[in-house]
């Protein structure tokens, strides 16, 4: 797969999953900023338009192997929008392979598709949307273990082109959570993964 990188090799590698009809170029943005002090690999996907609706995880399992060609340590996967099956599916067919998830912006449909395969994962979840994006993922109560839902402040339903600085905040938050404890989900702690209430207190933005 072609694969854009930024930021430094020695850093916890983060994978940067762009949406259905995009390519990695979506992640400009965040790349140009030199993503600090974490390593950025952004595959570009868009030969592989079917990716986002993986249903056996066959194609996830290809992404995970092709990526660890270039990188041995465990993945935190970012994905952007309708990306997220493919990132629930890369950390069920490869959990050794993947360290958490982070879901951005996801819709109301994409959410609701994820959740009964979310509840299976081992590894702990961020989800997080604009506060000015459409609410009607955030009005949804789904319990999903392990997994919070944060607000990002100022952005719309693009946070990754809206305010690249701020999806970079929210990668090194969850970068840093994996460090201190890297299965903060262990016993199982059920926290609301989609829901209003859940926004007021955001736990890694602004």
């Amino acid at each position: 797969m072609p694969l854009h990188e930024a930021g430094d090799e020695q850093g916890a590698p983060v994978v940067l999953l762009h949406r259905r009809g995009a390519g990695a170029e979506v992640w400009a943005p965040t790349l140009a900023l030199g993503s600090w002090s974490v390593r950025l690999l952004a595959p570009d996907l868009a030969d592989l338009p079917d990716l986002p609706g993986v249903s056996e995880g066959a194609d996830a399992a290809y992404v995970v192997d092709s990526l660890r060609a270039t990188e041995r340590r465990a993945l935190l996967v970012v994905a952007e929008g309708d990306a997220a099956p493919l990132a629930v599916e890369m950390a069920l067919a490869r959990p050794e392979a993947v360290a958490g998830l982070v879901l951005l912006a996801p819709d109301e449909h994409t959410a609701r598709a994820v959740v009964e395969r979310l509840r299976l994962l081992t590894v702990p979840v961020w989800a997080a949307a604009g506060e000015r994006s459409d609410p009607g993922a955030a009005s949804s109560s789904v319990e999903v273990p392990g997994a919070r839902w944060l607000s990002l402040p100022g952005v719309g339903d693009e946070p990754v082109t809206e305010h690249a600085d701020l999806v970079i905040d929210l990668v090194h938050g969850a970068v840093a959570e994996l460090a201190a404890t890297p299965r903060p989900q262990d016993g199982r702690r059920y926290i609301t993964w989609v829901s209003s209430e859940a926004c007021v207190k955001p736990s890694l933005s602004r």
